[in-house]
């Protein structure tokens, strides 16, 4: 087959690539990034990271399948694949090592922003006195933690949470499927369940509706004291609201490995305030990651050899180019 990688030529993506390559020797691959015009319109399925438009997917008439590299596709104009009958499939953070490697750094946020560690390094690197006030790290333990999305890294976040001592909760569309222990809460109870927590953690898809979804007026209902941390999407979050909040004292801190304009560069405002811990969306960038994102794609690629749809298949196209029927596996789990 003739596979195209659409997307960022960064070292973890590109030895992605690489050992995509060696495992599927009988493939001719072609790479490419946004904005830069395909080395070929041959294609027959295109591996992205990223944005994809629709001219990027009607330039291509062979194309059957487009397969994300990560579990987030709001980059993608998924309608547009639809219309051209190309199957879309994102890679589900249960099958990659993501949702594991995601939790993990929202574990080291909660504790970057709970020890103010942007603080202390400066005082490890000489640039500042060490502020000598008993209330200037916090511990984890009796705290409560509200997760937003108890889906694939929200559970696992969870596991992870439970070894500290924390009260758990979780907002979600089905708050009833809350793990034990957990008490859930709808969306609509965001407020509620916010006001309550010491520590909101997003894990939730970023899509049209919940942009900004943590706004001024969710802030201020937050405890006092409160910590933020965001390990999914930049658009979730009023950025300078979060900001006000911080720089006002009403919230403790915020770690976040995602912004609205990314990559971070220096200046943004958030990066001013030493309160606000942030990393360059390096959430997913694990060994565990890029073994499990290569062993994934592999399995991809042979299911639509055969004719079958993979886990991650997102949309369901009246008129495919390539028919894929149901894996017996997937739907006995459905």
């Amino acid at each position: 087959m003739k596979i195209g990688y659409l997307g960022k030529q960064n070292s973890f993506s590109l030895e992605m690539l690489r050992r995509l390559q060696l495992e599927q020797s009988r493939d001719e691959f072609f790479a490419w990034q946004q904005g830069d015009k395909a080395p070929s319109t041959e294609l027959e399925v295109i591996i992205a990271f990223g944005k994809v438009d629709s001219k990027e997917i009607e330039a291509q008439t062979k194309v059957g399948l487009l397969q994300m590299a990560s579990a987030g596709y709001e980059g993608v104009n998924v309608e547009a694949a639809t219309k051209f009958g190309v199957w879309v499939g994102s890679a589900p953070t249960t099958k990659t090592g993501n949702g594991e490697s995601v939790a993990e750094l929202a574990v080291l946020l909660m504790l970057a922003a709970s020890r103010r560690l942007n603080e202390e390094l400066a005082f490890t690197h000489g640039a500042q006195s060490r502020p000598e006030k008993w209330e200037a790290n916090r511990a984890l333990s009796g705290k409560t933690a509200c997760i937003v999305g108890l889906g694939g890294i929200g559970d696992l976040l969870i596991e992870r949470l439970r070894g500290f001592g924390m009260i758990l909760t979780g907002i979600d569309n089905h708050p009833e499927h809350a793990p034990n222990g957990v008490r859930g809460y709808g969306h609509d109870e965001l407020k509620v369940a916010a006001a309550q927590a010491d520590y909101l953690i997003l894990a939730i898809p970023g899509t049209k509706e919940n942009e900004n979804m943590i706004d001024a007026t969710v802030l201020a209902g937050m405890k006092k004291n409160a910590v933020l941390v965001n390990v999914a999407r930049g658009t979730l979050v009023d950025e300078p609201a979060l900001l006000a909040a911080v720089k006002s004292g009403h919230l403790y801190g915020a770690g976040l490995d995602v912004v609205k304009d990314e990559p971070v560069s220096g200046g943004n405002p958030l990066l001013t305030e030493p309160r606000i811990f942030v990393t360059p969306h390096i959430g997913g960038s694990t060994d565990l990651m890029l073994d499990g994102t290569v062993k994934y794609l592999g399995e991809v690629l042979a299911k639509y050899r055969d004719g079958l749809q993979s886990a991650g298949i997102v949309n369901e196209p009246r008129k495919p180019r390539v028919h894929l029927r149901e894996s017996p596996a997937e739907s006995s789990v459905r």
